[in-house]
Formats: C-alpha cells, sequence, structure tokens
C-alpha cells in the first residue's frame, strides 16, 4: 500500500469507496488523539440550578461557588463539529497559576510561572490577552493600583518587581537593584495610603514603596517574635490600609497597621483545621474576615478577625471547591474570592454571601 500511495495519480486509482472509508478513519483517529490528550478542566459554568454551597444546607449558606477561568475559551466556544474535523485548540491555557488579582473593572489577572507572562481575562474587551510578554521570567505575585491602571508583579528568578500599564503592558516602574531583592513574592496595594508591600522573601522582611516605587520603609526581620519573620510570602491589605503578612516558616499569619506597627498574629503548625501546614494566598474580606489557602490541605480557611477559625472550604479533587496544589488568593471590593488552582491549572472564583440584615 506504501508504494500505491506515492503519487496522487496513483491514489485515484483507489475504489471511491476506499477513500471514503479512509477519510472516515482519518477524522475518527484524528478525535480520539485530540480527546486523549486534552487537558482542559470539566466545565462546571453551567449548573443549572444547581449551586455548589459552603457549609452545606441546611446551614446558611456563606460561601457559593461561581465560575472558573482557565483559557481563552472562557469566552466562547468553538462549534463541536470544529473541534471533532480539526481537534480542540490547546494551546493557550493556564499551565501554571500563581498570584491572582482583579481589577475595579472585573478584568482577572494570573501570574503563570511556567509560560512566564501574565494571563489578563478581560472583560471589558471579551477575550484573553497577555502582559509582561519579554519583560518577566518567572511572575510569582500581583496587585493593582486601580486608580493609575497600573499591575504590580514580582518575579524571583530575576528578582524584580514591575509596575506595568495594565492595557499596553508598557514597563512604568522597575523596582530592585542589583542585590535588593532576594525572591520577591507576596504583594498587595493600598489603595487608601498609596502603599505597595512587597515580601523579600530570603530576606525575610517585607518592603514598602510609594505609588511612584521609591522606598520607604522596611518592617521586620528574620526570626519568630512579633513582627520577626521566616521566608514571608503572600500579602493583603484590608479596607482600613492594615497589612495581613503570611509568615510561612513560622506557619502563622502577622498583621500589621498601615504604619508598620505589630497588631496581633494568629496560627500555628499542625494538620488540622485550624492549623497551618503550607500557608500560601491571603485574603480579607468586606466585614474583616481572614481567608488563607493552604496548599497541603487543598483548601482555604476562614477565621474571625481574632484568628478563631469559622469555615473551610476544599478538599482534593477537580470539581469545584475542589483543588490540586492551591497557591494564590484575592478578593475583590465586590467579595468575590479568586483562588489560583495551581495543579488544576485553573482559577475558581467564589463568593462571600453576606449576612442578611
Amino acid at each position: 500500500m506504501p508504494q500505491v500511495l506515492k503519487t496522487t495519480k496513483n491514489f485515484f486509482k483507489f475504489p471511491l469507496e476506499f477513500i471514503k472509508k479512509l477519510i472516515i478513519l482519518i477524522l475518527l483517529t484524528s478525535s480520539i488523539i485530540f480527546t486523549g490528550c486534552a487537558t482542559t478542566p470539566t466545565d462546571f459554568s453551567d449548573q443549572g440550578s444547581f449551586e455548589y454551597v459552603w457549609p452545606s444546607p441546611p446551614e446558611q449558606p456563606r460561601i457559593k461557588w461561581v465560575r472558573q477561568w482557565f483559557h481563552k475559551y472562557d469566552f466562547g466556544r468553538p462549534s463541536k463539529v470544529l473541534n471533532i474535523l480539526v481537534g480542540e485548540e490547546r494551546g493557550i491555557r493556564l499551565r501554571r497559576p500563581n498570584g491572582v488579582v482583579a481589577d475595579n473593572a472585573g478584568n482577572v489577572y494570573v501570574a503563570d510561572s511556567e509560560h512566564g507572562v501574565i494571563f489578563v481575562f478581560d472583560q471589558e474587551q471579551g477575550r484573553l490577552r497577555f502582559l509582561g510578554e519579554g519583560v518577566v521570567s518567572a511572575p510569582i505575585g500581583l496587585a493593582v493600583n486601580n486608580k493609575k491602571g497600573i499591575i504590580f508583579v514580582s518575579d524571583s528568578r530575576i528578582d524584580k518587581v514591575f509596575g506595568l500599564d495594565k492595557n499596553s503592558g508598557r514597563v512604568l516602574i522597575d523596582i530592585g537593584s542589583i542585590g535588593m531583592l532576594k525572591n520577591p513574592s507576596g504583594l498587595a496595594y493600598d489603595e487608601i495610603n498609596n502603599k505597595l508591600y512587597i515580601s523579600d522573601t530570603k530576606n525575610h522582611v517585607v518592603r514598602v514603596f510609594d505609588d511612584t516605587g521609591k522606598s520607604i520603609a522596611t518592617i521586620g526581620k528574620k526570626g519568630n517574635d512579633n513582627g520577626e519573620f521566616s521566608f514571608p510570602s503572600y500579602l493583603a491589605v484590608d479596607k482600613k490600609g492594615n497589612l495581613y503578612v503570611v509568615d510561612s516558616f513560622n506557619f502563622r499569619v502577622q498583621i500589621f497597621d498601615s504604619e508598620g506597627r505589630f497588631i496581633r498574629k494568629f496560627g500555628r503548625l499542625g494538620d488540622t483545621s485550624g492549623n497551618f501546614s503550607r500557608p500560601a494566598g491571603i485574603g480579607v474580606d468586606s466585614d474583616g474576615h481572614i481567608y488563607v489557602v493552604d496548599t497541603a490541605f487543598n483548601n482555604f480557611q476562614i477565621f474571625n478577625d481574632t484568628g478563631k477559625l469559622l469555615l473551610w472550604v476544599g478538599q482534593g479533587g477537580t470539581k469545584p471547591g475542589e483543588f490540586s496544589l492551591p497557591s494564590g488568593l484575592f478578593i475583590d471590593d465586590k467579595d468575590r474570592i479568586y483562588v489560583s488552582d495551581t495543579f488544576n491549572r485553573r482559577v475558581q472564583v467564589f463568593q462571600y454571601l453576606k449576612e442578611k440584615k
């Protein structure tokens, strides 16, 4: 047969019925190959009347699953016929999401440390686009200055933090002279006081900059006393301007006021709810509840302002509210909770349900 198929002339000597069967076989083989290689998570965006909520009924729900983000087809998919003929395009999708943030327009920004770019799920334009191409190498943390339209991103490989124009991607701010930062990770921007906080992880401090990138303060030093750190990582700022620091290898959260003064701490190493094993992303909702991702537990835990555990959401898996080594977390001004579900290669979005008064 290979000899017969050498030329177009010989090919057309085959009976028409054989050619039809050959085409069908090629299409079936292609569809099997594309199906077997697909890495797209199950689409749970259309759940009908079913809702994922925590805690489960009959208790009053406090957290509701909303949706997930993972690739460009979140803004619409091609027809099934096209997918069968040419296979589903899978080239542009999240691979290793880490830091996540959303701006006031609802656009979602995700630092993908494997692709080396920031994914922008742009709801204003209805498309997926990218920031940081050719600028960042291993993006980790993100923060947003809504007033100036700046997305801050930390790069742990080149020990820098950049402020990028959220639309053009142009570098507006460059932080990190030689030797200044060592593995910068978590970021948070205080829009009340116009301050950028950077976890300078291997220097065991949190650095404070103004909105132009000028250094104005340093918080902490290496240690385990109040106000001291052991590899600080993710950061958050509440509506009062208080700073929340995940003190990773002290297995706790420390809280500071807007002037960098220590307020309180909570948490310790443990393998039960209310403790931490691998604390990661952190956020604070409008009622002052503190959310902390734990990568080892595959969940996020919710505490009151004194550190008392109120609720936890998640377990290992791929369904809504299930995780595989989650990392970053961000809460926007509408109490939407964004969690980077890292090894499921997606961002899950939840809604905090305020108590009805």
